[in-house]
């Protein structure tokens, strides 16, 4: 199954040039993941060979699509997190899943490309195999390459995940490179290629060793989160650390969102004396002028490490969901900057430790000791050294075009 060049499979040709047209399905949930797909199928254009045609189908959202995915179904626009999240919106996800499916099996791409989104992708990928086995022997001579883009934290918690994926995934194209050794340990038979974080070529040459540019009065960015309910729990909490750090240093604060509703959402959360600046968008410029970022865990720990900023990483879930993620979990630290360098670089402040005072507190100490400052940005310096050479998404496409039938 792992042979990328071992695939025989009938192609549609176009009518009007008689090339041959491979299809290829992209999943992908969630802001990140969209983007994260969007890159790559960008890639996978810019490489592709004169004679070949490429149609691009599948779920994702409006990134996907203008980077020429023809979009069934938009999946950004319902992210969930938690289990009562999951449960009410079960009913939504199975119409999809199985929408999805039905189409997989109409349309027959050569490749399927999972990003990200474990708790749907990894299923779809073993619902596609298991109904592949149901019918081997039957009139099917479809058997397409399933790719899975972006590792599942398998590493991180439900580690027998892995069997799932080496029974149904060809292959891993894994972001960061502590993942394939991991996997070589426990699943040596499932191939999987580091080809590295595009994120961290974009912001390649923006890293900021020193506080060289920032003048006048410091900047403290806040970024808490982008689903509703990360929104709902710690834009309070921020607002009030806000006022704690403001008391003692008069600083700038700025809330950089991703959308009119986020902000929208953020003006209902906060009291009408509040002192924060809304942006949308814009938060790599924003970062480029900040002193230090209070940023709730997730995606965005990565941007303020690879730009070099000092940061405090909080989280807040619902209680049920906690005790739930504490019991799973299996990793020291739950920021990547802190897992890349394996040690404490980010202060991490999970559920009943994410608290106004505290994390006012911590932000004081940043604030008042600039050599804090300056050692947290040079252990940052060698976030990159640990990402490879750039062209994250160039490998990608590559690894992806090595699976397309010859």
């Amino acid at each position: 199954m792992n042979n990328p060049k071992q695939q025989s499979v009938v192609h549609r040709t176009d009518r009007q040039d008689k090339l041959p047209v491979y299809r290829i399905m992209m999943l992908a949930g969630e802001t990140s993941g969209d983007g994260l797909a969007a890159g790559l199928v960008k890639a996978i254009h810019c490489q592709i060979t004169p004679g070949r045609r490429l149609e691009f189908f599948g779920a994702g959202g409006e990134r996907m699509r203008e980077a020429g995915v023809h979009i069934l179904e938009d999946l950004t626009k319902r992210t969930v997190f938690g289990l009562s999240e999951v449960v009410s919106q079960y009913f939504w996800f199975k119409k999809v899943f199985d929408r999805l499916l039905e189409e997989a099996f109409v349309r027959q791409p050569d490749i399927i490309i999972l990003t990200d989104y474990a708790g749907f992708n990894l299923r779809f990928a073993e619902a596609v195999r298991k109904r592949l086995n149901l019918i081997k022997g039957d009139d099917s001579s479809w058997q397409p390459k399933i790719l899975y883009y972006v590792s599942p934290q398998v590493w991180a918690s439900r580690a027998y995940r892995v069997f799932a994926l080496s029974r149904s995934v060809d292959c891993v194209l894994s972001l960061f490179p502590f993942e394939k050794p991991w996997y070589a340990l426990r699943a040596p038979k499932l191939r999987v290629e580091f080809v590295g974080d595009p994120m961290a070529d974009r912001y390649r040459s923006v890293f900021k060793a020193t506080e060289e540019g920032l003048n006048g009065k410091p900047q403290v960015l806040l970024l808490p989160g982008s689903r509703k309910q990360e929104l709902k729990r710690h834009i309070p909490i921020m607002e009030e650390a806000v006022n704690r750090i403001h008391q003692a240093h008069p600083c700038r604060f700025v809330m950089v969102l991703s959308s009119r509703d986020q902000l929208e959402m953020a003006e209902t959360l906060l009291s009408e004396k509040h002192f924060i600046e809304l942006r949308i968008g814009g938060l790599s410029e924003a970062l480029a002028q900040t002193t230090l970022t209070l940023a709730c865990s997730g995606t965005v720990t990565r941007e303020c490490g690879y730009h070099g900023v000092p940061t405090i990483v909080f989280y807040r879930l619902a209680w049920l969901t906690y005790w739930i993620a504490r019991a799973i979990i299996k990793v020291k630290y739950i920021a990547m900057p802190n897992l890349l360098l394996n040690r404490l670089v980010y202060p991490e402040l999970i559920q009943s430790d994410a608290r106004p005072e505290s994390i006012a507190e911590k932000a004081i100490q940043f604030l008042d000791h600039p050599s804090l400052r300056l050692d947290t940005r040079r252990a940052l310096s060698h976030l990159m050294e640990t990402m490879g050479k750039p062209g994250a998404f160039e490998r990608a496409a590559k690894k992806v075009l090595d699976y397309l039938p010859q």
